[in-house]
C-alpha cells in the first residue's frame, strides 16, 4: 500500500518591479536604448515576476518545474523570479489572454490555443521555430481510466460506443483534452474504417457522454471524487501523476491505437516586449527542454523527447502499436473545422443526442 499523499494548492508569489528615475549625459537619440539598457540592469539586480497561463492539470507539473528554474536563473544571475499563475480549461485560457490576462508564457495542450494568439498579434508567427521540436518539450498519448476490475471491460475505443458505457467528457469548446480525446478514437475509425464508421463512432461516444466539464481537472475529479460514470478520457500523464498520489492505484487502458499529443511552450511576444521581460521568459520556456526540465516532465507522466531521460523512465509508458500525429489529419485548422467548429461533426452529434 503506498502512502497516500495530499494535493495543495500552489501557494503564488508576486513581486513587485519599479525602474529607478535616471537621468544620462547620452544624446537625445540614445535615450531610448539607454533607459532600456538601465531597465534591464535594474531587473537584474532585484527581481522580476512573470506570470504563467496553462491548462488545468499543469499545475502539478508547474509546481516542480518552476522552483527548478527559480534556483538555476538565481543561480546564474543572481536575480530573484516570482511567478503568478493561472490553470483551467486551455481554450478558456486563450480567450483570457486576448481578454487583457498579462500573460508572459503560455503553455498550452494543443496547438490551436496559440494559433488563436498568433492571429490577434499576441505571438509571433515563428514561434514555433523559436524552440527544439516544434516548441513541444514533451507529448503523452490517450488513456481511458476504468473503475476498480474493469466491470464494463473496456479495451477498445469502440468499446466506449456499447449502450452501457457513461463517459465523463469535457467540452471540446474549453479544453484541449477533449479535442485529442474525440480526435483519438475518431481518428482510430477513420484511418481503419472510413468516414461513416468514424462519424457512427462519434454519435456513439456523444450519446454516452453524461457528463460534460470545462477541464481536464475537473473530469478526473468527477470521475475520482464523485464516483460519477464508468470511463474518463485524459492523458496517459495525468493518471501516471494522480497514481502516484493515490493509495489505490486507478485502473487504466491505452488503446493500441493512440495520438501523440503535443505541450506547445511559448512566450506572449507582446506582453513580454511590453513588461521588458522577455530575456527571462524565454529562459524559462528554454529550460523545459534542459535535461533536468526533461526529468521533471518525466517524473510528472508525460513522454519527454528527450530520448535518454524516456528510456530512464520507459516502464511507466504502455506500449502503443499504431501512433498517429496531428500531421495524419492534416493540422489542427482542418481539424477544428470539420470536428469542432459550429455546426460541424461534434455538434452535429449532440443535436442527434437531443433529438
Amino acid at each position: 500500500m503506498k502512502r497516500r499523499k495530499t494535493l495543495h494548492a500552489l501557494l503564488f508569489a508576486s513581486g513587485f518591479f519599479i525602474p529607478a528615475c535616471t537621468q544620462t549625459k547620452n544624446s537625445t537619440q540614445n535615450q531610448t536604448s539607454t533607459n532600456q539598457a538601465q531597465v534591464i540592469t535594474d531587473q537584474k539586480s532585484n527581481s522580476v515576476e512573470l506570470t504563467l497561463v496553462s491548462y488545468g492539470v499543469a499545475r502539478s507539473l508547474f509546481s516542480k518545474m518552476i522552483p527548478a528554474f527559480q534556483a538555476q536563473w538565481k543561480a546564474k544571475t543572481g536575480q530573484d523570479v516570482t511567478f503568478k499563475e493561472s490553470y483551467g480549461g486551455s481554450g478558456a485560457q486563450t480567450r483570457a489572454i486576448l481578454g487583457g490576462l498579462q500573460a508572459d508564457i503560455a503553455a498550452q495542450n494543443i496547438q490551436s490555443n496559440i494559433d488563436a494568439l498568433v492571429e490577434k498579434g499576441f505571438v509571433s508567427p515563428e514561434w514555433r521555430q523559436r524552440l527544439p521540436n516544434q516548441a513541444s518539450p514533451a507529448n503523452t498519448v490517450m488513456v481511458v481510466v476504468t473503475r476498480t476490475g474493469n466491470p464494463k471491460n473496456i479495451q477498445t475505443w469502440k468499446d466506449l460506443t456499447r449502450d452501457n458505457v457513461a463517459i465523463v467528457g469535457i467540452n471540446p469548446q474549453t479544453g484541449g483534452n477533449a479535442r485529442w480525446g474525440i480526435l483519438a478514437g475518431y481518428g482510430s475509425f477513420l484511418k481503419s474504417q472510413g468516414e461513416q464508421a468514424a462519424q457512427d463512432y462519434l454519435r456513439s461516444f456523444v450519446r454516452n457522454t453524461k457528463t460534460l466539464v470545462s477541464s481536464g481537472r475537473e473530469a478526473s475529479d468527477a470521475f475520482i471524487k464523485n464516483k460519477i460514470g464508468d470511463a474518463l478520457l485524459t492523458f496517459e500523464n495525468e493518471i501516471i501523476f494522480t497514481n502516484k498520489a493515490v493509495a489505490e492505484d486507478l485502473p487504466y487502458i491505452v488503446p493500441a491505437t493512440n495520438i501523440q499529443v503535443d505541450f506547445p511552450v511559448t512566450v506572449v511576444d507582446k506582453i513580454v516586449d511590453s513588461r521588458g521581460t522577455r530575456e527571462v521568459a524565454e529562459a524559462f520556456t528554454k529550460f523545459l527542454f534542459s535535461p533536468k526540465g526533461q526529468e521533471i516532465y518525466a517524473q510528472q507522466g508525460y513522454r519527454p523527447i528527450d530520448q535518454t531521460v524516456y528510456q530512464k523512465y520507459a516502464s511507466q509508458y504502455k506500449p502503443v502499436s499504431s501512433l498517429y500525429k496531428i500531421a495524419d489529419f492534416g493540422d489542427w485548422k482542418v481539424v477544428d473545422q470539420k470536428l469542432f467548429a459550429d455546426g460541424a461533426l461534434f455538434d452535429s452529434a449532440q443535436a442527434a443526442r437531443n433529438r
